[in-house]
């Protein structure tokens, strides 16, 4: 899909980069009057990964970013820090000014932050659009700056009344992803924050595309800890975690500077020269609550991405995921290795084993390799139908495939589920395959039929060295059929001659990955309300 979809979209992006346009007054999307900028108002905490640029435009080096900024709801950025690994080089700036505007289309989602102070050793200061929801608490967050990052990941707006250890004390469930010694890496696992910063109940499962995997890791091997000093005004705080396992490359201890959110979570980037992983906590339901039947689920949509360590290309999957009884899991799933498209995949009576006390269970799926998945995999809920997926493939065959499972609803599916205007998002995890993309999808007059409307980048050697894009849309993008049972859907994309196939999650939320015959690698397209 990148290749060709993303080349081709460059045509009609950097034409409209000046404004709206491609309508018939003018405006893809429709022209509503110039949007506010208190839409973007209060304290702002975000997290992004992805990679670097050499002098040719080709994407190189991992990143990782997160930080917190204020806006005053009048165009302007007034205070701040950052913090930024690119590729174990560390650069951060405590005072961040800048401005931002919304784009012109009049949907009051797109905007543009440009900082006017250099971070650290950075070349250029950061720039980034945003989509963002309607009522302004969170939005999808990429890199537009000179210094050609191409990363992506999410915003949200902060509640500085948990900036306090005793505020954060709760259980969480932590995903890890990026890179550790150069190798893809991801880790999930749980623990127990208490007021002093003390971490305790820690367990952790760790995959390495090509090595293997590795977990439960607890006891004296597997620790949290966050600095006793807690978070500062920002949100921003130190924290340390310790993994050690038989798994090599070896974890050991890594240092990550975390920015809390809300209650429910906090961001963070390794600050170490070790690796370039970002963290990501969300609160747990009491653990008193769950029971054996605590995994049972009428469906959970998941979305995961990892390496193919045979060409280290993108590999992803998009599926539902079923658990009754509490020992037995339905998979439908589709998936991307590399232009490989399979779907959809159904696999029945899968054995699940479940830990009410940690949340923790896995899952065996006979034939899942074969099929473009995996045989194995760890998940830990933070509530019922709801929490993360890890690759748990033994040995070489390990991709590191890592994601969320969101509880679905909505059932019997229909084009009714997603009536309304969205917000999506999208980053690669490979090297080979970089690109971001933030932006929205607008209904239009005809049922099933959907404009959009985006920010984007990508390295590629069709248009020049790198391409960034920036308010480009296109319309007449249809669902051409969507299964009222699984959720699983098709979309067109004619312009391109592109299909996605997604699965729905609720209303207005759904994932999707690109199954274009020839089409290439397809990272995962995270689709909220907006």
């Amino acid at each position: 899909m990148k290749r060709a979809f993303f080349a081709s979209l460059a045509l009609i992006a950097v034409g409209l980069m000046a404004g709206c346009g491609g309508g018939p007054s003018g405006c893809l999307l429709g022209c509503g009057g110039t949007p506010q900028p208190n839409a973007l108002n209060g304290q702002y905490a975000f997290v992004l990964t992805g990679f670097d640029t050499n002098s040719s435009g080709a994407a190189v080096n991992p990143v990782s970013m997160a930080g917190s900024f204020k806006a005053d709801g009048l165009g302007h950025i007034t205070a701040g820090k950052v913090d930024v690994n690119d590729n174990g080089t560390q650069s951060s700036s405590t005072s961040l000014t800048g401005t931002y505007a919304f784009d012109a289309n009049g949907l009051g989602a797109l905007v543009t932050v440009a900082l006017t102070n250099s971070v650290g050793t950075l070349s250029h200061p950061l720039q980034f659009g945003i989509a963002l929801q309607a009522g302004g608490a969170f939005g999808d967050i990429m890199s537009l700056d000179a210094n050609d990052f191409i990363v992506g990941g999410t915003i949200q707006q902060q509640n500085s009344s948990v900036f306090s250890l005793s505020s954060l004390a709760a259980d969480y469930i932590i995903t890890l992803n990026g890179r550790n010694a150069a190798s893809p890496t991801s880790a999930l696992g749980r623990f127990t924050l208490d007021a002093s910063g003390a971490g305790t109940n820690v367990i952790f499962d760790r995959s390495i595309a090509g090595f293997g995997t590795a977990g439960p890791t607890t006891g004296a091997s597997a620790g949290i800890t966050f600095a006793s000093t807690g978070p500062d005004s920002n949100g921003r705080g130190a924290l340390t975690v310790t993994i050690n396992d038989a798994l090599a490359p070896a974890f050991g201890t890594h240092n990550f500077v975390y920015y809390a959110i809300t209650a429910n979570r906090f961001v963070a980037v390794e600050t170490d020269s070790t690796g370039t992983m970002i963290a990501d906590g969300s609160r747990q339901t009491t653990l008193s609550s769950f029971t054996a039947a605590t995994v049972n689920t009428a469906g959970g949509v998941f979305g995961v991405a990892g390496i193919d360590t045979s060409a280290s290309n993108e590999i992803s999957a998009v599926g539902q995921f079923i658990i009754s009884g509490s020992n037995s899991a339905t998979l439908h799933f589709d998936f991307n290795d590399n232009g490989n498209n399979v779907g959809p995949i159904n696999l029945n009576n899968l054995p699940v084993a479940f830990d009410p006390t940690s949340g923790r269970g896995t899952i065996a799926v006979a034939s899942g390799f074969s099929n473009g998945l995996f045989d194995s995999a760890v998940f830990y809920l933070t509530a019922s139908g709801t929490g993360f997926v890890l690759d748990a493939e033994p040995g070489t065959n390990n991709r590191a495939m890592a994601g969320t499972l969101s509880s679905q609803s909505g059932s019997p599916f229909a084009l009714s589920t997603i009536p309304g205007q969205m917000i999506l998002r999208t980053r690669s995890s490979s090297v080979n395959d970089a690109l971001t993309w933030v932006g929205t999808i607008a209904p239009t007059t005809t049922p099933g039929v959907y404009a959009f409307d985006i920010d984007e980048r990508f390295p590629t050697t069709a248009f020049g060295s790198f391409t960034t894009a920036a308010d480009g849309g296109f319309s007449g993008n249809t669902v051409l059929n969507l299964d009222p049972s699984t959720g699983r859907g098709t979309l067109s994309i004619p312009f391109f001659g592109a299909t996605e196939v997604f699965y729905v999650i609720g209303a207005n939320q759904m994932v999707f990955i690109d199954v274009t015959p020839g089409g290439g690698s397809s990272p995962l397209f995270f689709v909220s309300p907006f």
